[in-house]
């Protein structure tokens, strides 16, 4: 408590205060054909503190990241612990800023690990900067979950500096609660990893996914952290900062490189976070996990696969725009040779291609828990028209049966449920009960 006091007399001590807002919100939530309801929040920048969105998922240990942990320490002069880089997955971000924001970046991850409500800056930076920086912690604090927070910055008259930052932390009090927090989130993560099965990449990456998919529902309201990844993993509840730290965070403990990126989903208003992983090939994927939990699909036990290792240019088809770091290049994702849909196949241009992945899937796939059929086409006029054909054929109707001889099931022949992605050109067939 002491430390906290003499943080607080320090603060009000600076000169000049500029109060700038970078909540733990950096948020989006997905579209009707991808995702739930459409209700936002924003990334603040002047003392406001938290944002949200909607419109419309074998193993690498990262071999071609570069450089080890102990090869990354060995080159630091830096007066501090270096535990936030592998606790919060940035070493991505780490490897690819300048020396001086390393230094700025290191002292405040520290200081918000240990709960001080005061950061001085050895270094600093321009107070036009404030901003950029600020939404840089904020994103990084991946595993750091109570930074759902506002910021002041101290600036020095003479040399337009920031010189250090005021943390106002919401949910937690003394710096005593910090420990039960980081406790709960790594045993859930520990948990998860545990479980991840030994096949190939593509399964390890899947599974993680749908983990996540599975045990969290959208929402910026629910729980006590719904835009971290402890409201994703431990409460089961968040907004896309939440499932893209999340992700984030199951990605890097399972040994994955992997980054996040700030963009704009569907409202312009609102911010919007997703994930980037490096696989065996040498390329960058996007995984959109928010995206790929539709609210607007009640089955509990959807998983979306849209947005599941795809490219920059598949991601920006409905996504309004990717933000550029001013601080290191983010990732570019250039390749779909891992996209769900053809590692599974589900890929099709007819009529009788697509009756023969709805009759495979009809006895592979679905069952008691799992009732959806996944189709992807070259354009959305196709999808339409393929989808009639199917419909009017009745050979939706013939995989249902069959799918009901293979499980077991009583899902309705008559009756079902679709979901156009028109930008993607994905077909989702929901059966429901009988």
């Amino acid at each position: 408590m002491s430390k906290r006091i003499i943080c607080l007399l320090l603060a009000l001590t600076m000169t000049l205060s500029i109060f700038t807002g970078c909540g733990t919100s950096i948020d989006e939530e997905p579209s009707t054909t991808t995702a739930s309801t459409e209700a936002g929040d924003s990334t603040g920048t002047d003392s406001t503190d938290s944002t949200g969105d909607s419109t419309g998922t074998g193993d690498s240990s990262s071999s071609s990241a570069s450089g080890s942990m102990a090869e990354i320490i060995a080159n630091w002069s830096y007066d501090f612990d270096y535990s936030f880089i592998e606790e919060n997955g940035i070493e991505y971000v780490w490897e690819n800023i300048d020396e001086d924001t390393r230094m700025n970046l290191g002292e405040m991850m520290n200081a918000i690990r240990e709960g001080q409500i005061y950061c001085s800056f050895t270094v600093g930076f321009p107070s036009d900067e404030k901003q950029q920086f600020l939404e840089l912690v904020t994103s990084c604090c991946t595993f750091y979950t109570w930074i759902g927070t506002s910021f002041s910055a101290a600036v020095n008259n003479e040399t337009g500096m920031v010189s250090g930052i005021t943390i106002s932390y919401r949910g937690i009090e003394y710096e005593t609660d910090i420990q039960p927090l980081m406790d709960d989130l790594e045993a859930v993560l520990d948990e998860v990893i545990a479980a991840m099965p030994d096949g190939t990449e593509f399964e390890k990456l899947k599974y993680l996914h749908d983990y996540l998919v599975l045990n969290c529902d959208y929402s910026d309201t629910a729980g006590t952290s719904p835009f971290s990844a402890y409201g994703a993993l431990v409460e089961g509840y968040a907004t896309c900062q939440g499932y893209a730290d999340a992700m984030h965070l199951l990605l890097a403990r399972a040994g994955f490189e992997t980054m996040f990126v700030l963009g704009v989903g569907s409202n312009s208003s609102v911010t919007h976070k997703w994930n980037y992983v490096k696989c065996e090939d040498g390329h960058w994927y996007i995984i959109d996990s928010t995206w790929d939990d539709p609210e607007d699909i009640e089955d509990l036990n959807f998983v979306g696969y849209c947005y599941f290792l795809i490219s920059d240019e598949e991601i920006l088809k409905d996504h309004e725009s990717k933000a550029e770091s001013s601080y290191y290049e983010t990732p570019y994702a250039d390749s779909m040779d891992l996209n769900f849909f053809n590692v599974m196949g589900y890929c099709a241009s007819t009529e009788d291609e697509a009756a023969t992945l709805l009759n495979t899937q009809a006895t592979t796939i679905i069952d008691s828990t799992r009732r959806n059929f996944y189709i992807k086409f070259d354009s959305a006029d196709q999808m339409r028209e393929v989808y009639e054909l199917l419909r009017d054929n009745g050979e939706i109707a013939a995989a249902i049966e069959a799918a009901n001889a293979a499980a077991g099931t009583s899902y309705q022949t008559g009756s079902w449920s679709r979901t156009f992605n028109d930008e993607l050109g994905i077909l989702t067939i929901t059966l429901k009960e009988s």
